[in-house]
């Protein structure tokens, strides 16, 4: 099987647990893998021992340039896919590319495989043209929405392009990709333990996530307060991040303090470990005006892994997730209409809300799960071959 280098810009993320599930499932089914990023950060994450973490900023000027020595023909086709690309200048795509290359020539990597298609793409192309070996990126919302530099060339010089919500691969189609393909993220359903929900005299529902205005979490306030007291169900906020003191105020504004609670960091295992103590989750999430936003949230699969039904917006990706029978789906940034979802699920008949629980679950577990999903994306790089 082909020695897979998953490139990122930074690893690990602390808020895109995704990399490193995949990473995880990817050596499970039986690869070998490496993980290059740009930089590299101190950080408690548990990874098979087959799997080493390279920062690309440590190669060795005088290796790097002797491995560029001896290869005069790669530089013409490195030179020529730097050029094609704006964003950045030739000379770093040049510099971070054949670090990158060498690295990945050292350790005998056979397949580059990107998360993110800004930077770390843009040098991954560079690095692919040096050592001849076949490419492929994972598109994610930043992407799309933000910074969406050079799009067309790199979804052109990749060999294959992974989309993970439908409206990314009508994205892609739009910026010339003729074959995107579609491959939803997967979840560990192992760490996620599913039960019945216990009797709470009112709804408790559950947000998890970084804390940051894409994510909505102000908007689930707002329909809250709308709520009379005696039907209000309560919410605990799971996180840290820069809407963080916004939302402590917006809370005191709204008079919601015995309502809701702002928790701060939990540890994966503690959501893990809490989450299915709760009757739902919600996660309004939402385009902010510069751009950003979530594609196919993660947090979504890992709630219903849990067995929680979900409300949530129409975002990228939500409506591939949540179906009728597994929560609600209202339009972004729609107050009303996220208020309403809320009293409609706290109205329902214990046994609906416990057969939403076991259906969430059920979805995951058919169309979300990590294992499965590598299964997925080992075979289509097995089968890709240098053109």
């Amino acid at each position: 099987m082909k020695h897979i280098a998953i490139v990122v810009p930074e690893f690990p993320i602390a808020a895109e647990k995704f990399v490193v599930t995949e990473v995880c499932a990817l050596a499970k089914a039986g690869h070998k893998v490496t993980v290059f990023c740009f930089i590299k950060r101190e950080s408690a994450v548990t990874l098979p021992s087959s799997v080493n973490v390279i920062d690309v900023n440590l190669a060795s000027n005088k290796q790097v340039s002797a491995f560029v020595a001896k290869r005069p023909l790669a530089m013409t086709k490195a030179l020529h896919c730097a050029q094609h690309q704006h964003a950045i200048s030739t000379r770093l795509l040049l510099i971070y590319g054949s670090k990158l290359a060498y690295l990945a020539n050292k350790h005998h990597c056979d397949h580059f495989h990107c998360h993110f298609m800004h930077c770390s793409l843009a040098y991954t192309l560079v690095a692919a043209r040096w050592l001849d070996i076949t490419t492929s990126s994972v598109g994610h919302g930043h992407d799309i929405y933000a910074n969406n530099d050079d799009m067309r060339f790199k979804l052109a010089a990749c060999d294959f392009n992974i989309a993970e919500c439908q409206d990314m691969v009508e994205k892609f189609q739009q910026l010339g990709d003729k074959h995107p393909l579609l491959l939803h993220s997967g979840v560990d359903i192992s760490c996620f333990p599913a039960h019945p929900a216990p009797a709470h005299n009112q709804l408790e529902l559950l947000f998890f996530g970084h804390l940051v205005e894409k994510k909505g979490v102000a908007y689930a306030l707002e329909a809250l307060a709308l709520i009379a007291e005696n039907q209000r169900p309560h919410l605990d906020i799971v996180g840290q991040g820069p809407s963080q003191e916004q939302l402590y105020h917006l809370i005191k504004k709204l008079k919601l303090q015995t309502f809701v609670r702002l928790l701060g960091y939990r540890s994966p295992h503690w959501i893990a470990e809490k989450g299915a103590n709760y009757d739902g989750f919600v996660a309004p999430f939402c385009v902010t005006a510069d751009g950003e936003s979530d594609t196919g949230p993660m947090v979504l699969k890992e709630a219903m892994a849990m067995g929680l039904p979900v409300i949530t917006s129409d975002v990228m990706g939500c409506r591939e997730i949540v179906t009728e029978e597994t929560g609600y789906v209202v339009a972004s940034k729609d107050v009303m209409a996220l208020k309403l979802a809320i009293e409609a699920f706290t109205h329902c008949q214990n046994n609906v809300r416990e057969q939403m629980r076991v259906l969430a679950r059920q979805r995951v577990e058919l169309c979300f799960n990590a294992q499965v999903q590598a299964h997925r994306l080992s075979h289509l790089i097995e089968e890709v071959s240098v053109k």
